[in-house]
């Protein structure tokens, strides 16, 4: 299963961090895998050219994809986090939460 957990803290977006696989399909031709990476990689790559937030982004050796917001995020930038995790729960809301789950936490 993939895990996504959103992260708040204050009531604003923190972090998103992804981690896991979703084993719907064999490796190479997992449907489900794919459409995260793909959701999540164009987050990042969207916060990057298209606001002036301080993030980091990185995707660790074991698969785990974080996304960490440095400071108070701006408009557009909650704008994006929310087009990801409208993304992410359409997904899970098609295909069920034996593969995928979305947890939120406040910290």
């Amino acid at each position: 299963m993939i895990q996504i957990s959103i992260i708040r803290h204050n009531n604003e977006y923190s972090q998103i961090k992804a981690f896991g696989h979703a084993e719907y399909d064999d490796y190479g031709k997992d449907i489900i895998c794919a459409a995260v990476s793909v959701l999540i990689i164009n987050a990042a790559n969207s916060l990057e050219k298209f606001t002036n937030d301080l993030i980091m982004a990185e995707t660790h050796e074991d698969g785990t994809t974080e996304i960490l917001l440095k400071e108070h995020p701006s408009k557009e930038t909650v704008l994006l986090i929310d087009s990801l995790i409208l993304g992410l729960e359409g997904i899970r809301n098609q295909y069920g939460k034996k593969y995928l789950s979305v947890d939120y936490k406040e910290v």
